[in-house]
């Protein structure tokens, strides 16, 4: 913390870059340029807006043929996407979808859900959280996990 305010001029200059996932840190700090989970985790204290960019960066520089987890989709609609999860997955993984702000994809998801003979209710479960629903989502996660239903949180 003492870095940030003596050298309040020159991460201010970091902060208010355009893209400072990709610029160097002031300081000493710019040893964390090394190792980027170090980095992202920086960019996450002070700019949590540019974590996409950051966790994106992360991706393609640490796994290998990275660049193409962060192209994959980005040609395909929400409904070829959750089609191309499925046809990768096994009953015994689940899947994650993490989305962004704005996106929508229930009705693909109830279509989807649908055409592979679950029920809404019965086998397919959507539970919108928030006060006290941790109880019902908690009830329908154990459900799900035994009986091999799908849960929307």
């Amino acid at each position: 913390v003492g870095d940030l305010v003596e050298a309040a001029p020159r991460f201010r200059e970091w902060f208010n870059a355009a893209a400072p996932e990709n610029e160097k840190l002031p300081l000493n700090w710019a040893a964390l340029d090394k190792n980027l989970f170090e980095k992202m985790l920086i960019v996450r204290c002070l700019r949590p807006d540019r974590m996409t960019s950051s966790l994106k960066n992360f991706i393609r520089s640490t796994l290998p043929d990275g660049d193409a987890y962060i192209e994959c989709d980005s040609t395909l609609n929400s409904l070829e996407i959750l089609e191309s999860s499925l046809t990768d997955s096994t009953p015994k993984t689940p899947i994650y979808f993490i989305l962004s702000a704005g996106s929508n994809v229930v009705a693909d998801l109830d279509r989807k859900a649908s055409a592979n003979g679950l029920e809404k209710g019965v086998s397919y479960h959507n539970v919108s959280m928030g006060q006290g629903q941790d109880v019902v989502a908690m009830s329908c996660l154990e459900t799900a996990h035994r009986n091999g239903h799908w849960v929307i949180l």
